[in-house]
């Protein structure tokens, strides 16, 4: 039979051993989103760019569009 402190270390190894596994799958979860992040952020300013070239050149409209005024 096991004595208290044995009994306690076991417990501790365990604690230690779920721990570990919880912290990387949190790892993998905060990897994931930050690609996430990064993918939403280059299609962001990819928009910003062309949302940008479009005011400042006046084009981008489709050329069947008729204008406003009609």
């Amino acid at each position: 039979m096991k004595n208290d402190l044995e009994n306690r270390v076991e417990k501790l190894e365990e604690l230690c051993a779920h721990q570990s596994a919880e912290i990387d799958t949190l790892s993998d979860a905060i990897r994931e989103q930050w690609d996430q992040i990064e993918f939403m952020k280059k299609g962001l300013l990819r928009f910003r760019d062309r949302l940008t070239e479009v005011e400042e050149t006046g084009t981008g409209g489709h050329e069947n569009t008729r204008p406003p005024h009609y």
